[in-house]
């Protein structure tokens, strides 16, 4: 198996040339909005349905950020827009967004194990994300592309010596055109734990819900809600009633959980 080392300057500008198609095609499907203001947002939950017939109006003071209206004046949120993004819960689509210093364009279309090829087109975020991590975390993590799959990995010791355990990883799914999302950690959704020792579990936890995050937003449209959905189930709520072997639909995306050993199987594939 081709195992991909970050950072690489000569993979990173090869791959940089076969994703600025995809940044192209991202860029193109913009469109200059319809000026307008307005003093408040009323907010219609879709539930992750398509909404036609709106426009885009930019939110004022903020950059690259922008609601989604129809003609009627309502302000739509949780629900997908006649040119395909996601916007959010809270009635706002951005342009892109910074997960771990690393600034993710918004994608208006699921990508599938087969369009993400042999996983080159990850690399150029993977290596700022990696970066950010070995800025704080060090050796406590460290992720890698590889052919395949990405993972999120600790360096551990024991008597005979180190080892790297498996913590996080995004794995091709070929079978269903998707991917397999594997938790082995902690990971901590709501809030980032301050700690001047490095090792600190919270922050570790913290650190590991962003890669996550760059996991599903890297080929989800709504990735925030996929990582918080995911995120639910690990931690036995269970907000967005993920089921064992059933599938079950979070916004653009199908979800099912399979139970590993001593780790979490989440299989993702497009809902449409």
């Amino acid at each position: 198996m081709r195992k991909i080392v970050l950072p690489n300057r000569k993979r990173l500008a090869m791959t940089g040339i076969m994703c600025a198609g995809l940044v192209a095609v991202i860029a193109a499907a913009l469109f200059s909005p319809v000026l307008a203001r307005f003093d408040s947002v009323s907010v219609e939950a879709a539930n992750g349905n398509i909404v036609n017939g709106g426009e885009w109006v930019p939110l004022e003071g903020v950059p690259n950020a922008w609601y989604y209206v129809t003609s009627d004046g309502t302000h739509h949120a949780d629900c997908f827009s006649f040119d395909s993004y996601y916007v959010e819960a809270n009635g706002v689509r951005l342009l892109t967004k910074s997960i771990l210093n690393t600034e993710l364009p918004m994608r208006n279309s699921w990508l599938t194990a087969k369009d993400a090829a042999n996983f080159d087109c990850f690399v150029p975020t993977a290596a700022s994300v990696q970066r950010a991590l070995a800025g704080t975390l060090k050796k406590y993590r460290t992720l890698t592309v590889y052919n395949t799959h990405m993972m999120l990995s600790s360096v551990g010791s024991t008597g005979d010596g180190t080892y790297m355990a498996d913590r996080l990883g995004l794995y091709k799914n070929s079978d269903i055109n998707g991917y397999t999302i594997m938790v082995a950690t902690s990971i901590i959704g709501d809030r980032k734990v301050a700690s001047a020792a490095i090792g600190d579990v919270d922050l570790i936890a913290y650190y590991d819900y962003e890669v996550l995050r760059y996991y599903t937003n890297s080929v989800s449209r709504n990735g925030d809600l996929l990582a918080g959905a995911i995120y639910s189930h690990w931690m036995d709520v269970n907000e967005k009633n993920i089921k064992l072997g059933e599938w079950v639909r979070i916004g653009d995306t199908m979800v099912r959980y399979m139970p590993g050993d001593g780790q979490g199987l989440y299989e993702i594939k497009a809902a449409f």
